[in-house]
């Protein structure tokens, strides 16, 4: 097996969560797979959103689609065509303008599916009617979400929840595999680095990183890490991106008395935001329980991981798990949960200076992409084996 079709339906250049499909792509083609993947060019998003990466990695062919829902059926015809020359077909996601495609040009031309699960989008709790704000919506792509697994010859599973629901619908055991997150740890530029530095003025920094929403970092959460901002006056907080939930912490961090304590930045390329990451004494990963949540496989607490920074994150899914002993664990979203939890956290950075190499050695031992891909070729082979035993 050597030709891989890797589709997925987002601009990969300025979605964040696109990076998973990326580096999976990246990792593949240096182990001397020929990889195409699809994208969907999003001119609006290109011209008011940052650069987070190229289109593709060197090597990788990189097939562009036409975004619209009208285009479905164009786009059915030319997958169908690029089916034929595929070995195995990989699916990232469960979206109908991606899965109907591939669906329907595996009818004509048989190859092994791959699935590749990694979140939650179906359901009232998942990212389809939470971004939609429609309930149909979310039933929808449940039943899209329920039936891509049955149809595919292996699962990759980015959590241990998103496993058992995989189990609950029928998948065999067998033909799930766990690849969760992995994360890179390629040098900075220095002048970045040099630039954060000066803006951060010798202070030490908390970091919050990723999508403002009011579930996952509610004002209680603000107010309790203010406390300790108060008692430690060599402390800032960076929050790095951006949501819906980011007007009303602001105005909470100005009525809290914290508006040259706490920078807002909003949504940063990523090379910037790993800049930050490396540069701060602490990763802040607040989390809802709620089954989305157990399903994530959070690609921003690797990365705090590979820039040797400690994180203090939510006792919820997988979180305990990446981080291991290289940071403090909070249960609850209160004001009180957190201001001990940054308590505990702040203690143990003070009494353990060699906690960022921990961090760094944790993520080269457990957490890279090369680690995650060695159980996606099992799964593609795995892919292939029940694909040829089904036509036998």
């Amino acid at each position: 097996m050597t030709n891989l079709l890797m589709v997925q339906r987002f601009d990969v250049t300025n979605v964040g969560c696109a990076e998973r499909i990326w580096r999976q792509a990246e990792e593949l083609v240096a182990r001397g797979y020929r990889v195409t993947l699809v994208e969907f060019p999003h001119a609006e998003r290109r011209e008011n959103l940052p650069l987070l990466r190229p289109s593709a990695p060197a090597g990788v062919r990189v097939l562009p689609l036409d975004h619209p829902g009208t285009a479905i059926w164009k786009n059915t015809r030319i997958l169908a065509q690029e089916i034929e020359s595929a070995d195995l077909v990989h699916l990232w996601k469960c979206y109908p303008d991606t899965g109907i495609p591939v669906l329907w040009g595996l009818r004509g031309q048989p190859r092994p599916l791959h699935y590749d699960w990694d979140d939650l989008e179906g359901g009232e709790g998942g990212i389809a009617s939470r971004l939609t704000g429609s309930r149909l919506t979310g039933r929808l792509m449940s039943t899209w979400e329920s039936e891509l697994p049955l149809w595919a010859d292996s699962v990759s599973v980015a959590s241990s929840e998103i496993a058992r629901i995989c189990r609950s619908y029928g998948v065999p055991e067998t033909s799930i595999y766990h690849c969760p997150v992995g994360a890179t740890s390629k040098p900075l530029e220095e002048e970045v680095l040099r630039e954060w530095r000066e803006r951060f003025q010798g202070k030490r920094v908390l970091t919050f990183l990723g999508q403002m929403e009011a579930e996952d970092f509610p004002p209680e959460i603000l107010l309790g890490i203010s406390k300790v901002l108060n008692e430690k006056r060599d402390l800032l907080l960076a929050m790095v991106g951006d949501g819906g939930g980011r007007v009303s912490l602001q105005k909470k961090a100005k009525d809290l008395g914290l508006a040259n304590r706490c920078l807002f930045t909003g949504y940063l390329p990523h090379f910037e935001a790993q800049a930050i990451l490396a540069l701060s004494t602490g990763f802040l990963f607040p989390l809802k329980d709620d089954l989305m949540s157990r399903c994530k496989s959070p690609l921003v607490v690797v990365e705090s991981l590979a820039r040797g920074t400690p994180v203090i994150g939510s006792q919820v899914g997988e979180v305990p798990g990446m981080v291991g002993d290289c940071g403090v664990m909070v249960s609850g979203l209160g004001e009180e949960d957190w201001r001990r939890g940054l308590t505990a956290f702040l203690e143990r950075i003070e009494s353990e200076p060699e906690l960022p190499e921990k961090c760094r050695q944790r993520f080269l031992d457990r957490w890279t992409w090369k680690q995650s891909v060695v159980n996606l070729e099992k799964a593609y082979q795995h892919a292939l084996n029940r694909f040829e035993s089904r036509r036998m």
